[in-house]
């Protein structure tokens, strides 16, 4: 207890606290000679206050002069965020009275001196407090949002089906339960390009005409997929879509890259070949239902550009086998199109297929794990494991589905 501060809860003397102290069975040499009497404002139902529990690392983030965001509507469950982060916010009870003083002294602002008595007024008293805890930002709602007016190309930004709102990342910021991070990365994830100062979803259609008109050019100039010369592709005179929509389409099917050539450095861009065929994938598969497999694969095979290989793990998370059937079909089953929470995920999988081996699975909950939570954490949460006849290993509903 040494050099620990001394509290009495009345406005007592110096010696009227040394007694309390004595009567406790305290040594007074443990304790710092000066005492703070504690007492109770008269104004104190007058005050609102919520106290938050924060951990070393968000102190921090708050003493380098950062803010922390409350974000929600009335009808959602309020989180917090940093620049790079979520965390709910919970009310937790206590059976312990925390005490709110303005100007209460840490034991180190104690040490010294002959000894005196603080008087310090006890602002509110409370047994609830706030709680943060890291979790998945909600971004379900920014899909919902951006659909209200999907980008088609600049000449129909005036068009009547056209006049649906249009968010600003301010604006998304205001309404999307994430951080900014968080938010941008799901928006890249979307492939929303930011045109004219506003986020917008871009048709699938006219996505896909542009990545065609990107890949005859890459073919008139006798270039290579591997190698676009960014800068030269989005300067030709002649081209017939808008300098952002180009790059923002190199960006979404290619990655950057930047070469050393003799003059100096040059940045290209390599388009990803997975990318592109699960682009030709699923342009096949849209609207159509299900798709008899060997058919697809050829007329998918025969769809992308010479060079490139086509391949069922490009279809991870965006298309689903019926392998029971007689013959094989294949459906367009994407995961951008599933619940956000939890539960209803896992209940909308087990609706569509009752059981499911954990390879075909994984692609449709790994983005509902949280901090260092597996699949297999998950899985063991809300499914049952079973073994066929033949040894594969399955996995179905614990719960009844809805």
């Amino acid at each position: 207890m040494a050099g620990k501060s001394r509290f009495l809860l009345t406005e007592g003397t110096l010696q009227e606290a040394q007694a309390v102290a004595e009567q406790a069975k305290l040594d007074l040499t443990d304790l710092n000679s000066s005492v703070q009497s504690l007492y109770l404002s008269q104004d104190m139902g007058d005050h609102e206050v919520r106290l938050v529990e924060l951990d070393s690392s968000m102190v921090k983030h708050l003493e380098a002069g950062n803010s922390l965001m409350v974000r929600g509507d009335k009808a959602d469950m309020a989180v917090v965020c940093t620049d790079d982060s979520t965390f709910e916010l919970k009310s937790t009870q206590t059976t312990n009275s925390l005490l709110l003083l303005p100007d209460c002294r840490a034991p180190e602002q104690l040490v010294g001196g002959d000894g005196c008595l603080l008087h310090k007024e006890v602002y509110c008293i409370s047994h609830l407090y706030l709680e943060l805890k890291q979790c998945r930002p909600k971004l379900k709602k920014l899909q919902t949002l951006l659909q209200e007016n999907v980008f088609t190309g600049p000449e129909y930004e005036s068009d009547e089906k056209h006049t649906g709102k249009k968010y600003t990342t301010t604006d998304l910021l205001s309404l999307i339960q994430a951080s900014e991070k968080e938010l941008l990365q799901e928006l890249r994830k979307l492939h929303a390009v930011h045109y004219d100062g506003y986020w917008r979803l871009v048709d699938f259609d006219y996505m896909g005409n542009v990545l065609q008109y990107i890949m005859d050019t890459v073919d008139c100039q006798s270039w290579s997929y591997d190698q676009i010369p960014t800068d030269k592709l989005l300067s030709m005179e002649d081209n017939v879509y808008p300098r952002v929509v180009l790059q923002h389409c190199l960006d979404c099917y290619g990655d950057r890259k930047t070469m050393e050539l003799d003059g100096g450095s040059e940045e290209v861009h390599v388009l990803s070949e997975d990318k592109v065929c699960r682009y030709f994938a699923e342009y096949l598969l849209k609207g159509v239902g299900k798709f008899n497999l060997a058919e697809f694969l050829q007329t998918w095979k025969e769809s992308v550009p010479v060079g490139m290989t086509t391949d069922l793990q490009q279809l991870e998370g965006v298309a689903l086998i019926d392998k029971k059937s007689h013959p094989q079909v294949i459906s367009h089953f994407p995961v951008t199109g599933l619940p956000e929470d939890a539960p209803d995920r896992f209940n909308r999988l087990f609706r569509t297929r009752e059981k499911w081996t954990l390879e075909d699975i994984t692609p449709y909950i790994r983005d509902l794990c949280e901090r260092k939570q597996t699949v297999g954490s998950l899985l063991t949460k809300f499914a049952r494991a079973s073994t066929l006849p033949d040894g594969t290993k399955v996995y179905n509903s614990r719960v009844p589905i809805k």
